[in-house]
């Protein structure tokens, strides 16, 4: 049975909560010594040391000596200064004290001049040259390349206190380790491996149109919660995790933008100051260290180096702290190494741009509270074999959905060849040999096991059993007015039981009205490449006004929802459907349906079956709809993983998301209207530099034709103390129906704008939202006039939808704060019209109260 990385997610999750944190005793180095010219025998002051692999370093001082003390040696050390080569020296890691001298050459390489005006820090004039040159080293000006990287991988929880180890999981994991067991980490700290994997991929890019392909060679993994290389490979593989460009203006890391230290705004953000010229390999660079005005703000401190002739990014250290604005971040470390390319159509050495060749990134993660249990993951990348302005042609683009059968290795021939030729440095160590080894133990474990198959259920709301995969559990359970108590059972197939066949099913039951309900559907696969799948489904079911997945946008949470409580519009319905999706470009799917619905409702309702003869119209309460549509959905630089027969998106990286739908109702298939009907939609987020982000969902729908209220457009009112997004929060539920509308919904995080800003707040890490929402609708006379308010048979007054005027758009704004205790949103909506009183007599009030709650950074 396959288990995937969101178990794993969830794994670590689970220890991360309420748990404690400790450090550990740790023996620290001593490495002393003296440079020295090696002509005239002569100290050289100032010179810069620093242990290879690490930032770990210091000067000598005026008589040439030096002494470095740390908590973690490497294999060498490295000194550097002005006019000499640098000289690279091999440390013994065993020895806690050594000596090391170094006698330096003379380079001959003459300092650019650098002038400096009065009042102005000195660091800014290096500064506008990095962005005034950024077009010729920006790899962005590149209009193709590909390289080798090799990208290793490794989580583990770090701080296991003594306090944390009464914790009955790690108590348990505990009693099955031994003391031979323990891994600690270059700080000093304890840590208990949770995953280690390599993989070695070729990456391409291609720029006018932008393209890009990743193919994920080979991987080995090793990890709780993890079996297999296949939606692994994809999340962990390759340049998903760390593809910072730095001279972006704003750098995307957690679903948050951080500002970069050499982009456009690099005077707003940062404090500088030029600390030194150094030399890194063949290049002479500024040392220009960098950190924030105020240290809630999303931006880096550390430091970062320019090439002082060409004023290029050779290399950058840049770290998040504790004090940023950020969610169960302690902190996160990115540091790159940068080369000038070769044209590689060009006869000659022509610099092309710059490319990073070398990756860490480590993250320090926490749970709620102080007394939170430490996540460690690191990420180490390795690019070689680089190839520049040689593009590829389009098709060659079309990136395979998810990586061949063969991709998963352990054949310790080719990973011997990797690490000697693409891994070089950064290869496997006896470290990461040993924790490949606990986790093989660690897998052993019972509690770990348990652990697995919780955050399986939790995270993907199925239990995977063979073939099959039973749930989703948010659709379990239900209590409303019309069933009672609603229990539902469903499953789905995997890619065990077909990579072909997709089988779909659910049965539900209800106490109250006693009444079997059920749903199926049968896929066939037949490309995963372009996406192209042939499906039936049939669900006869209770369903609630309004509330579809065309309406609500997939939202399944609020869907899973609104089947508790009053049920309000509710109806039922029968509907069989027939559908072909294909993807034929990339980032436009194309579906066509064929399929029939009816409408019976629970509530009081009728309508004029001619509506021209008014109150002599014969009056009826069920529909029965017969129909066919053809759909395209248009997402730019959208990217999807496999996960088993599923494709997830992982977004558009802001591009807008655009859906088109054309409906036809034909009394030819056996409906009771002939019509058209439109729709539109629209979605995007997009940041706005230090005023945060913003996001918006604007939908449209029009149909000329004559219909009842249900087969218009039912506008989704929220009245329930939840916050949900894009809908209308202070609306009642089918208030108002349209035949024609243009709503939209704007939602903007101000981040830590302004609470940054206010002492004794900022500490709290809360942050401002604000949302818009707005709904331009309107009905003919003639779809007004098929509605009756005739009382039916027993007196009953029928529900009557109400309408909006086209001239006049109903509003709401929204205020409130969000990030309380990391999880909760408490917003205030208003409604600023329509108030006179529902449609139906509800009272309505213009204010509201609500709350939500969310996991985010």
């Amino acid at each position: 049975m396959k288990t995937q990385i969101p178990s794993l997610l969830f794994f670590l999750w689970l220890l991360l909560i309420g748990s404690a944190t400790a450090a550990r005793g740790q023996t620290t180095y001593t490495v002393t010594g003296l440079v020295t010219d090696a002509n005239t025998g002569e100290p050289i002051p100032f010179a810069s040391i620093a242990l290879v692999g690490r930032r770990s370093g210091t000067v000598t001082d005026e008589k040439g000596r030096y002494t470095l003390v740390v908590k973690i040696l490497t294999d060498s050390i490295a000194v550097s200064s002005l006019s000499y080569k640098p000289l690279r020296r091999a440390v013994d890691p065993e020895r806690s004290t050594q000596a090391i001298d170094f006698k330096l050459e003379s380079a001959g390489n003459a300092l650019q001049e650098v002038t400096v005006k009065a009042g102005e820090n000195p660091a800014w004039r290096v500064l506008r040259q990095v962005r005034k040159n950024r077009s010729i080293n920006d790899r962005r000006r590149l209009s193709a390349y590909e390289y080798d990287s090799y990208v290793k991988t490794d989580i583990a929880l770090s701080h296991v206190s003594d306090r944390m180890r009464k914790n009955p999981l790690i108590k348990r994991i505990n009693e099955a380790m031994s003391k031979h067991d323990s891994i600690i980490d270059k700080e000093g700290h304890r840590l208990l491996p949770l995953l280690a994997s390599e993989s070695v991929s070729r990456y391409y890019f291609k720029a006018n149109p932008e393209r890009k392909r990743e193919d994920i060679r080979k991987m080995r993994i090793k990890g709780v919660a993890v079996d297999d290389a296949g939606l692994s490979s994809q999340l962990l593989g390759g340049t998903n995790l760390v593809s910072q460009n730095f001279y972006d203006n704003y750098i995307p890391i957690l679903g948050k933008d951080f500002a970069s230290p050499v982009g456009d705004n690099w005077k707003n953000w940062y404090e500088f100051f030029l600390a030194d010229t150094i030399q890194l390999g063949d290049h002479i660079c500024y040392e220009i260290q960098f950190e924030p005005k105020r240290t809630e703000d999303l931006a880096f401190m550390g430091k970062a180096w320019i090439d002082t002739t060409s004023f290029a990014l050779c290399q950058i250290e840049a770290r998040i702290g504790n004090g940023a604005n950020l969610n169960y971040v302690h902190e996160l470390t990115i540091e790159q190494e940068l080369e000038a390319t070769i044209d590689s159509t060009s006869s000659t050495s022509v610099t092309a741009g710059w490319l990073p060749v070398s990756i860490h990134l480590k993250a320090d993660l926490t749970g709620v509270g102080k007394q939170s249990l430490g996540l460690r993951a690191q990420v180490t990348l390795r690019n070689s074999n680089i190839v520049v302005n040689r593009p590829r042609p389009a098709s060659f683009y079309e990136q395979p959905i998810e990586p061949s059968d063969t991709v998963a290795t352990n054949n310790e021939a080719f990973w011997h060849t990797v690490q000697g030729t693409l891994a070089g440095a950064d290869s496997l160590n006896k470290d990461d040999q040993k924790t490949r080894q606990v986790i093989e133990k660690l897998r052993t474990v019972p509690a770990v096991k348990m652990a697995e198959a919780v955050g399986q259920v939790a995270v993907t709301g199925f239990y995977k059993l063979g073939g099959f995969d039973l749930g989703p559990y948010p659709y379990l359970l239900a209590v409303n007015s019309v069933e009672g108590l609603r229990v539902r059972v469903g499953f789905r197939t995997n890619e065990q039981f077909s990579r072909n066949w997709i089988l779909r099913g659910y049965m539900a039951y209800g106490t109250l009205d006693k009444q079997v309900k059920y749903g199926g559907e049968i896929n066939y696969l037949f490309s995963r490449q372009h996406w192209t799948i042939l499906g039936v489904r049939i669900a006869n079911d209770l369903d609630r006004l309004g509330l579809t997945p065309e309406l609500i946008g997939g939202n399944r949470i609020f869907y899973a929802l609104s089947r508790f409580g009053r049920y309000r519009g509710g109806y039922q319905s029968y509907q069989k459907e027939a559908f072909f999706k294909t993807e034929p470009v990339k980032g436009v799917l194309l579906t066509a349906t064929l399929g029939s619905r009816t409408f019976d409702p629970l509530f009081p309702f009728h309508y004029r079956t001619e509506p021209e003869l008014g109150d002599q119209s014969a009056l009826k309460s069920d529909i029965f709809d017969a129909y066919w549509s053809i759909e395209a959905r248009l997402a730019r630089k959208e990217k999807y993983i496999m996960d088993g027969n599923d494709r997830v998106t992982l977004g558009t990286k802001r591009a807008p998301v655009l859906t088109i739908r054309y409906t036809h109702g034909s009394k030819s298939l056996g409906g009771q209207y002939d019509y058209d009907r439109f729709t539109l939609r629209a979605q995007q987020s997009f940041r706005l530099g230090p005023l945060g982000r913003m996001t918006y969902l604007l939908s449209a729908g029009y149909t000329p034709s004559t219909l009842p209220a249900p087969l218009l457009f039912p506008h989704i009112g929220n009245p329930t103390p939840l916050l949900t997004v894009n809908t209308f929060n202070r609306m009642q539920f089918y208030e108002f129906v349209s035949d024609r509308f243009v709503a939209v919904h704007v939602q903007h995080r101000f981040e830590g704008l302004l609470f940054n800003r206010i002492p004794g707040i900022r500490k709290l890490n809360w942050r401002l939202v604000a949302n818009i929402d707005a709904l331009w609708g309107a009905q003919t006379k003639a779809n007004e006039a098929v509605q009756s308010i005739k009382p039916l048979p027993g007196g009953t007054r029928p529900i009557y939808f109400g309408s909006l005027n086209g001239d006049k758009p109903y509003m709401e704004v929204g205020y409130g704060i969000d990030n309380i205790f990391k999880i909760i949103r408490i917003q205030a909506i208003h409604r600023l019209n329509y108030l006179e009183g529902g449609p139906n007599g509800i009272a309505l009030d213009s204010f509201a109260l609500k709350a939500s709650a969310s996991f985010s950074f």
